[in-house]
């Protein structure tokens, strides 16, 4: 943490460390055990993989995929009623929409951004820069020809845009089974 503070940046969240494999090979003349320095090294030897962009469109994904089942399923404890189950799909659903909307306010924002660098590059003659810029206004407006499609498919209520709807309807009517086994074995 200390690099990044030293040069002013954050490391990214969506950042997940995985242990490279290793592979001993032992032949005549090697030892059986490695000595504890060895095992010390190997176990510090992370690989490090970025997944996503890195970008605000990141914050959909997840949430896309974000698994209600467990959330469904202590309401469904709580309440066995259809209609509460209903309400909690619909702000699900909302919650979805209201992220839509600022993660397209946030691109919107960064586009004017760039496009006042890229007239400033261009001013100080900084053509490579200008180029960069543009390449990053490019990916901008991918993303947000991108989120206006998710939009569209959850209006049509297509099932790759609906997953944590049924993640939670599943883990609703995981609830009310529960219910009803206490229900039966406490008859």
């Amino acid at each position: 943490m200390a690099l990044f503070g030293l040069f002013g940046t954050k490391p990214k969240e969506n950042v997940e460390m995985i242990p490279e494999l290793t592979e001993n090979v032992k032949g005549e003349g090697n030892e059986e055990n490695p000595s504890s320095e060895e095992e010390q090294k190997d176990e510090k030897h992370l690989i490090t993989i970025t997944w996503g962009t890195g970008m605000p469109i990141d914050v959909i994904f997840n949430f896309i995929h974000k698994n209600f089942e467990e959330e469904g399923f202590q309401d469904a404890l709580v309440d066995c009623d259809i209609t509460y189950r209903d309400a909690k799909e619909k702000i699900i659903r909302n919650d979805l929409e209201m992220l839509f909307k600022r993660i397209i306010l946030k691109y919107k924002s960064d586009i004017r951004v760039v496009n006042v660098k890229i007239e400033n590059a261009r001013k100080a003659l900084a053509l490579a820069a200008a180029a960069d810029m543009e390449a990053l206004r490019v990916t901008y407006e991918e993303h947000l020809t991108e989120i206006r499609e998710m939009q569209s498919q959850l209006e049509a209520n297509d099932p790759k845009m609906t997953t944590m709807i049924e993640s939670y309807r599943r883990g609703f009517l995981k609830g009310i089974a529960a219910n009803a086994v206490n229900f039966i074995n406490n008859k």
